[in-house]
C-alpha cells in the first residue's frame, strides 16, 4: 500500500461518534447517501431547469445570428457575382458586335469584288480590327478556305465543318457562333464566327469567317479576383463551353448540356444557381446572364468553400463561444449541485488533485530525462554505423542512403538532447562549468560551423568580436545558445545575410544575432520562447521544428545569469540579443 493510500485509509473512521470526512466519502461510494429533503430536491430541479433554459435561449440566439449572417453573406456574394456577370456580358456583346461588323465588311466586299478581295490589305489599313481574331477569311461555295489575311495561306477543305454547313441551305441573315474547334488553317483553338455570302441571284456563294481566340472572352478577368478556384465561363445554349477560366487553368469545348447545373440555367435568362461543377466537381455559387439575341450564357462562379471561409470561421467562432458558454452554464449548474450535496468534500478533493498533478508533473520530467538518456545510447550506435557505412562503402547509392540515415539520426539526437536539457533545467539538475572564455574565438567557432549552410543558401554570414574580450561562462552552453540562434536566423532568411557580433554593454557581454529574414510580429515576441510553441500564422510552421530551441536558449541563459531578448518587425528581419555577465554569478555555479 502506498503512502497516499495509507493516508486515505487513515482518514476513514469515526471521530466522537460521527463519520470523518473520509469516512463519509467511503460511505457515499458504498451507496449510503443521506436522503435529501423536499427543499433540497426542489433546489436541484430549479438548478437543472434554469441551466437548460439558459442554454436553450443562448443557442437559439446564436442560431438566429448565424442564419442572418449566412443570408447576408449569400446576398453579398450574389450581388458581386451578378455585377461581374453583367460586365462579362457587356464585354462579350461588344466583342461579338465588333466581330460581326468585320464579318459584314468581308461579306459585302467579297460579294462586290469576289476573289479579288485583298483581306490582308484591309487589315493593314485598319478597316478590320486585328486584335480580336486569329484569322479572317472566306470559304468559297465548294467549302475551300481560299482567302485569308495570313500571308502564307494553305487552302483547306472545310465543307464538313458546322460553321460552313449551317449556311449552305438557307440564309438566316444572322451570324453563327461555332463550338470551339482546332482550326485547320490557323492551327489554333478558335471559335468560328461566320456569315453567309450570297451571289447576285441570292444563291449561296460562300462563307465569311473570323476565327476568334476563345480565351479573349475571359481575358477581361485576368486581373479580377474571383478566388483561387473561381470560374468565368462562356457557354452556348447547346451546352458546349466556348471559353472557361478557372484560376490559372483555361479550357474549351466541354459538353455540360446533361448536367443538373445547366438544366437549371436553361429555365431562366438570368439568375443565381449553385452546385458541383460538371467539369471539375467543385461546389460553386454562380450568377449567370443570357446574351440578348444570342444563344450563349455568361457565368461567373466562386468556390463555396473559399468564398464562405470567413463566414464559416465566424460561425465556428459563434458555435465555439456558444459551446463554451453552455459548458460554463453546465459547469455552474454542476458546481451548484455539487455544493448542495457535497460541499464539505470539495476542498479535500481539490487538494488531492493538486498533489496528483504536481506529482505527475515531476514524474513527467523524470520520465523525459530517463527516456531521452536511454534513447541516446542506441541512437549513437546508429549514427556511428551510418557514418562508417557512408565513409567505407564503394556503392554510391548505398553511401547516399547512409548519408540520409546519418543526417536524420543527427537531427533526432539534437532533439533528444534538447528534451534532456529542458528536463534537467526543470528538475534543477543542470550543472554549469564556468571558466574564462575568449569571446572572439567562440564567435569565430560558431561562424565557421554555419558558413557552409549560409553559402548553400546564398547568404552572407559575418562574424565580429573585439579582441581580448573574455567572459566567465560555461562555454558548451554558450555555444549551444549561439548555435540555436544562428541556425534559426539562417533557416528563416531567404535573401541578404546574418550577422553575429559581440560587444560590452553595462558590464555585460552582449552577443547579438541579426538577420534580414521574415521578421516576427511584436505580439508574438514572447510566444516564440514558450516550450513547444510555434508561430502558426507566421513562417515557422513551413520550416519545421519542435519549438524547443528558443525555449532552451532562454532557460540556459537564465541559468548563467543572462537573458535572451528579441527585437523584430515583419519584413524587417530580427535581432536576438544574448546578454551574459562578464563574471559568473556565484549563486549559479
Amino acid at each position: 500500500m502506498t503512502q497516499d493510500n495509507r493516508a486515505v485509509r487513515s482518514g476513514v473512521g469515526r471521530r466522537d461518534g460521527n463519520l470523518t470526512p473520509a469516512g463519509a466519502a467511503e460511505r457515499a461510494r458504498a451507496g449510503q447517501r443521506p436522503a435529501l429533503g423536499a427543499d433540497g430536491v426542489w433546489a436541484l430541479w430549479l438548478i437543472v431547469l434554469g441551466g437548460v433554459v439558459l442554454v436553450g435561449v443562448f443557442w437559439a440566439g446564436v442560431l438566429i445570428k448565424v442564419e442572418a449572417e449566412a443570408e447576408l453573406e449569400q446576398r453579398a456574394i450574389d450581388r458581386r457575382t451578378m455585377n461581374l456577370a453583367r460586365v462579362f456580358e457587356e464585354h462579350t456583346i461588344r466583342t461579338l458586335g465588333a466581330v460581326d461588323q468585320a464579318l459584314l465588311f468581308v461579306k459585302f466586299q467579297y460579294e462586290k469584288e469576289g476573289d479579288a478581295l485583298d483581306i490582308a490589305s484591309a487589315v493593314q489599313q485598319g478597316m478590320i480590327v486585328s486584335t480580336l481574331y486569329n484569322q479572317v477569311g472566306v470559304i468559297n461555295r465548294e467549302g475551300i478556305y481560299h482567302l485569308s489575311n495570313l500571308a502564307e495561306l494553305k487552302r483547306v477543305d472545310l465543307r464538313d465543318r458546322e460553321h460552313f454547313r449551317v449556311h449552305v441551305d438557307q440564309d438566316t441573315r444572322a451570324f453563327f457562333v461555332s463550338k470551339p474547334v482546332l482550326g485547320r488553317a490557323s492551327g489554333k483553338w478558335s471559335v468560328q464566327m461566320t456569315r453567309r455570302i450570297n451571289q447576285p441571284d441570292g444563291s449561296f456563294g460562300g462563307v465569311a469567317v473570323i476565327s476568334i481566340d476563345p480565351f479573349y472572352f475571359t481575358s477581361l478577368y485576368n486581373d479580377v479576383d474571383v478566388g483561387r478556384h473561381g470560374v468565368v465561363t462562356l457557354v452556348g445554349l447547346d451546352g458546349v463551353v466556348r471559353a472557361r477560366r478557372a484560376g490559372d487553368a483555361v479550357d474549351v469545348g466541354q459538353d455540360v448540356s446533361k448536367s443538373a447545373l445547366f438544366r437549371s440555367i436553361e429555365q431562366r435568362s438570368s439568375g443565381h444557381v449553385s452546385g458541383p461543377s460538371p467539369i471539375d466537381g467543385r461546389d460553386r455559387m454562380y450568377s449567370y446572364r443570357t446574351l440578348a439575341g444570342m444563344p450563349m450564357v455568361v457565368m461567373v462562379g466562386v468556390d463555396r468553400e473559399e468564398v464562405m471561409a470567413d463566414f464559416m470561421a465566424r460561425r465556428q467562432g459563434y458555435f465555439s463561444f456558444a459551446l463554451g458558454m453552455s459548458l460554463v452554464i453546465a459547469g455552474f449548474c454542476a458546481l451548484s449541485l455539487w455544493l448542495v450535496q457535497r460541499q464539505r468534500r470539495i476542498a479535500r478533493r481539490l487538494v488531492e488533485m493538486r498533489e496528483r498533478a504536481e506529482s505527475a508533473n515531476r514524474l513527467k520530467s523524470e520520465f523525459l530525462a530517463s527516456v531521452s538518456h536511454e534513447l541516446r545510447t542506441p541512437l549513437n550506435g546508429v549514427i556511428g554505423y551510418a557514418e562508417l557505412l557512408k565513409d567505407l562503402s564503394e556503392d554510391a547509392e548505398l553511401r547516399s542512403y547512409a548519408g540520409v540515415i546519418f543526417e536524420s539520426s543527427q537531427h533526432l539526437l539534437a532533439l533528444l538532447n534538447s528534451i534532456l536539457d529542458l528536463a534537467r533545467v526543470e528538475a534543477g539538475g543542470m550543472q554549469l562549468s564556468p571558466a574564462p572564455v575568449d569571446v572572439a574565438g567562440l564567435v569565430g567557432e560558431v561562424g565557421a560551423t554555419y558558413q557552409a549552410m549560409a553559402q548553400g543558401k546564398g547568404l552572407e554570414l559575418v562574424c565580429s568580436a573585439p579582441e581580448g574580450l573574455t567572459v566567465e561562462c560555461d562555454r558548451l552552453r554558450v555555444v549551444q545558445v549561439l548555435n540555436n540562434l544562428v541556425h534559426n536566423a539562417l533557416k528563416f532568411t531567404s535573401a541578404g545575410g546574418v550577422w553575429l557580433s559581440a560587444r560590452v554593454e553595462d558590464a555585460r557581454c552582449v552577443l547579438e544575432v541579426s538577420d534580414s529574414g521574415c521578421g516576427i510580429p511584436a505580439e508574438l515576441h514572447e510566444a516564440v520562447f514558450e516550450r513547444f510553441r510555434q508561430v502558426d500564422a507566421f513562417e515557422t510552421r513551413s520550416q519545421g521544428g519542435t519549438g524547443l530551441g528558443l525555449a532552451l536558449c532562454r532557460e540556459l541563459a537564465g541559468l548563467m545569469g543572462g537573458s535572451v531578448t528579441v527585437q523584430s518587425q515583419p519584413g524587417e528581419g530580427s535581432v536576438f540579443r544574448f546578454a551574459l555577465p562578464l563574471a559568473a554569478e556565484k549563486s549559479r555555479q
